[in-house]
């Protein structure tokens, strides 16, 4: 997700409580948080995030870019000659990219549950920033409602916070699956262990290694991945129960 810039980048002793859940008690829904943003901020600049990843787009010609933002991403598939529909929480950030990108199919929708998407619909997947906004089961329905509109073989690239993302708001131990709340929206940070365990629920994963990118004058720490979704992907396998401490 190419989004505006936050409201500030560290967190601070005013973040909402937490619940007895560990879920951050945050009142406003993420869409009117996200449409408060881009309405506020001009358009982000272009970032060759995507062009990392053109060695594995041969033969792709449907894809999804999910949480499609200003919409770069989708704007790059479509200088490929691939259909593209892009999908955002944000109905601001899909009027962005329907400027930007007329041509792709732009949709109000939540990653978690697309029913207007068909199965087996698209060859690819694109999540750049875009899945690290749920919890344990959330990330898992998310992840396995993607494949499901992945055809067989069907390949997803993203990329998500990492637990030592530091400058965006990572806790001092993202071990859990609790919700971090920053700038009024809860997030999600990724060790590798809580990426591969809901990853290989549905899907074969090919690549997956911590990068850093550049984000608003600040270093990001992320995980990229490369997955393939799962041939015999139906109902996905059972997630272990968590680890409980001493």
């Amino acid at each position: 997700m190419t989004a505006p810039p936050p409201d500030h980048t560290d967190r601070t002793d005013q973040d909402p409580p937490r619940t007895e859940a560990g879920s951050p008690q945050i009142d406003e829904p993420p869409s009117a948080v996200w449409d408060r943003r881009y309405a506020a901020h001009p358009l982000s600049r272009q970032e060759a995030w995507l062009s990392g990843w053109q060695h594995r787009l041969p033969g792709v010609r449907r894809a999804l870019d999910i949480g499609c933002g200003d919409g770069w991403e989708t704007a790059a598939l479509l200088e490929l000659g691939v259909d593209v529909t892009g999908i955002d929480i944000s109905a601001e950030a899909l009027a962005r990219c329907r400027r930007q990108s007329p041509r792709a199919r732009h949709l109000l929708a939540d990653v978690r549950t697309m029913p207007m998407l068909r199965d087996g619909e698209f060859d690819l997947a694109v999540a750049q920033l875009s899945l690290h906004y749920f919890d344990r089961e959330d990330t898992r329905r998310a992840l396995c409602e993607i494949a499901r509109v992945l055809a067989p073989d069907g390949k997803l690239i993203g990329c998500v916070n990492a637990e030592d993302d530091w400058h965006y708001g990572a806790p001092d131990d993202a071990s859990s699956w609790a919700l971090t709340p920053v700038d009024g929206v809860a997030k999600q940070f990724f060790t590798r262990a809580k990426l591969e365990e809901v990853l290989s629920a549905c899907f074969e994963i090919e690549h997956l290694d911590k990068r850093t990118l550049s984000r608003y004058g600040k270093p990001k720490s992320v995980w990229e991945f490369f997955c393939r979704r799962k041939r015999d992907h139906g109902e996905a396998d059972p997630l272990p129960s968590p680890a409980i401490g001493p």
